[in-house]
Parts: structure tokens; sequence; C-alpha cells
């Protein structure tokens, strides 16, 4: 059956910007004096920042303010993305266009603070096309909570199973499934395993692969 909306998380699931995530969060915390492996960096994929800064201050033993290290490691990851760009993944546009073919509604659902969704959006081109978004600052309990994606539901006045969730991560699944929407996962840096325990209704490698 086909959707009413496509809820789209955003890092990860359009924009290829975890590679970046990590090159932000490795120079952040050498400043900080917290070097750190890729292995750690790619761990917090879809786990958020705060948690993981207040985590590592804790194994590391040092003093910090949560908040203000993540706003450090934004403004890097903004540098990142006005120098070098953003690449959208594969399959981004060809979906976009069949929504707007078939008047299917297409709605952001991210973690990121608004400063860095709406950057992002615009250096790839789609911040016409994609105008309506749930950041950081619109929900007061974040993925793997259900509240980002009923909240995007009720904005559109939908029931959450007429709409189809699109992630990338373990927690951004749970929240969706959790919203009672329906769950499609898309396995890149988190393994296909993974987000099928996470309880994904279907998995697939690349957005090209998503219709209806």
């Amino acid at each position: 059956m086909m959707p009413s909306a496509l809820l789209l998380d955003l890092d990860g699931t359009l924009v290829d910007s975890e590679p970046r995530h990590i090159r932000a969060h490795q120079k952040f915390l050498a400043s900080v004096g917290i070097p750190i492996g890729l292995d750690i960096a790619a761990a917090n994929i879809g786990k958020g920042d705060r948690a993981f800064y207040r985590a590592l201050m804790a194994e590391r033993g040092v003093t910090g303010n949560a908040d203000a290290w993540v706003a450090a490691k934004t403004d890097i990851l903004m540098d990142l993305y006005r120098t070098e760009g953003l690449p959208l993944q594969p399959g981004v546009k060809r979906l976009l266009a069949q929504a707007t073919a078939d008047g299917v509604f297409c709605h952001i659902v991210t973690s990121a603070e608004r400063r860095l969704c709406v950057l992002s959006l615009e250096v790839t081109g789609l911040a016409q096309r994609l105008p309506t978004r749930i950041c950081h600052e619109d929900v007061l309990r974040h993925k793997p909570n259900p509240e980002p994606y009923l909240l995007a539901a009720s904005r559109l006045s939908l029931p959450p199973e007429r709409c189809w969730v699109i992630e990338d991560s373990a927690t951004g699944v749970r929240s969706g499934v959790a919203a009672g929407c329906h769950v499609i996962a898309v396995a890149g840096l988190v393994p296909a395993a993974d987000l099928k325990a996470a309880g994904a209704h279907e998995i697939v490698t690349t957005l090209e692969s998503v219709g209806w």
C-alpha cells in the first residue's frame, strides 16, 4: 500500500554525512585531550552527541560541558560542509521525484540541531524540496523515543500507520517502530542484522530499492 507520507531521517539516510561527523568528532575531541579511533566515533552513529560526550567524560575522567562540546563539534562540522560540500546518498533524487509524482508528502525527522539541518539541506540543494522538518529542538525526548515521529505524523494530520519511516540507525528504527510507523532501514555503516534486531520491517542496501 502506498504511504501517505515519507518521514525521512537525514544524516546517513539522505546525505552521506557520517564520515564528516566522524572527522569532526575526532578533531574536536583531540582538542580537549581525548583522541579517539574510528571505531569509537562510528559506534556513536544514531545515538546522540551529548550522550556520547558525557560517556567519554566519565570514561576518561575529564570534566566539561556537554552542550558546549556539541556546539564546538557542530561548528567544525558545518565548516566541513561549507568547504567540502555534502554528497547525497544514491537514490535520493529518484525517491523524492517518485514521491512528488504520486502525491506522497516528505518530511525530515532528524536528531540534528536546526542550524545543522538547514545547512545540510542548503548545500545539497534539497532545502526547497524538503521545507518541513522535525529537529533536535522540537522535541523533549529524542530517538529512540517515538516522540519525533509521532510529532511529524501529528503535524501532517496523519495516523502513524500511514507513514513510512526511512532510517539508517538502530536508534532511529526503534523510534519509528515505537511510533507505529512502517520502517524501512538502509543498511550501511550499521549492519543489516542490527537494523533487523531493532525491528525494521524492511531492509534495503540503497534508497534505489525503496518504492511502492
